[in-house]
């Protein structure tokens, strides 16, 4: 059975009472015994345990990093071709200072 809060509209004292969901009377004040009450709004008394309540929970879970492999994978990306074309370094450029004079 839910737990309500009242407030005597006499003497203001604010009280829990112990009712069933359907019940429509409201309790006495128990400082000064005055039946006519309020009922207050209070935020419920629920608590939620266990997965699957909160935004994070469906989440895939993060690959896990083992310590058994002392390498690490890098997760940088490769590095980008370039589409200039390579020069052949194994013909060497003719020297200036090399010339022959006829």
């Amino acid at each position: 059975m839910p737990t309500y809060d009242f407030r005597c509209l006499k003497c203001s004292h604010v009280f829990e009472a112990v009712l069933s969901f359907g019940g429509k009377q409201r309790p006495a004040c128990p400082a000064c015994k005055n039946a006519k009450t309020e009922k207050l709004i209070a935020p419920p008394a629920i608590h939620f345990k266990g997965t699957g309540f909160f935004k994070t929970d469906s989440r895939k879970p993060s690959p896990k990093k083992s310590a058994e492999s002392p390498v690490e994978k890098s997760t940088d990306t490769p590095a980008k071709k370039s589409t200039e074309p390579v020069a052949d370094k194994s013909k060497d450029p003719p020297s200036t200072t090399d010339k022959k004079n006829p």
